[in-house]
C-alpha cells in the first residue's frame, strides 16, 4: 500500500475526526505542523484511539515507539510512511 505523505495525512485526518467529532473545524485545518496536544488537545484516550485506528487502517504496528514521541501530525505521518510496504 504505497501512499504519499498527503494521502497518509488525509487518512489520518479521517481517523482524528472519528476520535474527536467535537473538534471537526480544527481537524479539517490539520497539517503536518499541527501539534497533537497543543493544537488538537487530544486526550490520552483520543491518542490511544488514534493509534489503534491507525494500526487497523494502515496495517502497521506501533510496537517500538511510545505515544509521547509524537509531537506533531507530521511525526505520525513520517512514522506511518516508514512502515508501509
Amino acid at each position: 500500500m504505497s501512499m504519499n505523505r498527503n494521502e497518509i495525512l488525509e487518512k489520518l485526518k479521517e481517523i482524528l475526526l472519528s476520535a474527536d467529532e467535537s473538534n471537526r473545524d480544527t481537524i479539517h485545518l490539520v497539517n503536518e505542523q499541527t501539534h497533537l496536544l497543543n493544537d488538537l488537545g487530544l486526550s490520552s484516550v483520543n491518542m490511544l484511539y488514534m493509534i489503534i485506528a491507525t494500526e487497523e487502517v494502515f496495517g502497521i504496528r506501533f510496537d517500538d515507539v511510545g505515544v509521547g514521541e509524537f509531537q506533531t501530525v507530521g511525526d505520525v505521518v513520517s512514522y506511518i510512511g516508514a512502515r508501509l510496504p
